[in-house]
C-alpha cells in the first residue's frame, strides 16, 4: 500500500515537472557543461550522493539512476529510491536524449512516464564517466513563470564518493560556482537495506 501511494505521488510530481528548489533569481547564464560529451560512456549505474531536495524524492534514500541505450537513440532512465521509514521502493521510468546533438555537449532532455523529452533539463557539468558526475538543472516553474526551479545532483559510480583530493576539490569548485553547498541533502547509501539496483 505504501509503495503504491509513493509511486502515485512520484508519478504525479515527475509528470508535471522536474521540481526542486524554487528561486526568484534568474537561471545562471553561461553555464559550462561537459564538452565532447559521450552518452555511450555515461550510461550505466550512478549512485546519488547528494542533491537539492526534490519533492518526489522527499524522505527517500538509496537513490540509484540507471541509464541504458535505446535502439531508437538516446537512453532509457530508471530512477529508483527506497524509503527507509517503511521499507518500500519506488521506481520512475523515463527516457533521455541529447538536447542539442550538433553541440556535442552534456545537455540532455529527460522526461518520465511517457512524456516527451522536449525540455533541456539535465545538464552534466562534468564527469569522468568512471567515478563521478555533477548534474545541474534550472527551468521555469510551471505554476509561476516568474520563478525558476533548481536541481543539483552529485553522483558516483559507487555508493560512496571518490576520496581523491583532485576530484573532491573539483566538484566543490563546481558547486561553489553554480550552487549552494548548504542546500544539499545527503543521500543515505550506507544502510544495509539499500538496493544496489532497481532494474
Amino acid at each position: 500500500m505504501h509503495s503504491s501511494l509513493l509511486a502515485i505521488v512520484l508519478l504525479a510530481t515527475v509528470a508535471a515537472t522536474v521540481t526542486g528548489l524554487l528561486t526568484d533569481s534568474a537561471c545562471p547564464e553561461g553555464v559550462k557543461v561537459k564538452q565532447n560529451f559521450s552518452l555511450k560512456d555515461y550510461v550505466g549505474r550512478w549512485y546519488e550522493i547528494k542533491r537539492y531536495e526534490q519533492f518526489y524524492e522527499k524522505d527517500l534514500d538509496c537513490v540509484v539512476a540507471e541509464y541504458q541505450p535505446r535502439e531508437e537513440g538516446g537512453i532509457t532512465v530508471a530512477n529508483g529510491a527506497f524509503s527507509l521509514a517503511n521499507n518500500t521502493r519506488v521506481v520512475g521510468q523515463g527516457v533521455g536524449i541529447i538536447s542539442y546533438p550538433e553541440a556535442k555537449d552534456g545537455k540532455l532532455s529527460v522526461a518520465f512516464f511517457g512524456a516527451k523529452p522536449d525540455r533541456s533539463n539535465y545538464w552534466v557539468l562534468d564527469t569522468d564517466y568512471t567515478s563521478y558526475a555533477v548534474v545541474f538543472s534550472c527551468e521555469p516553474y510551471y505554476k509561476d513563470a516568474s520563478k525558476n526551479v533548481l536541481g543539483f545532483w552529485i553522483f558516483s559510480r559507487q555508493p560512496t564518493f571518490p576520496t581523491d583530493e583532485t576530484t573532491v576539490k573539483h566538484v566543490q569548485e563546481l558547486v561553489k560556482q553554480y550552487g549552494d553547498e548548504s542546500k544539499f541533502e545527503i543521500t543515505n547509501q550506507s544502510d544495509e537495506r539499500c538496493p544496489r539496483s532497481y532494474v
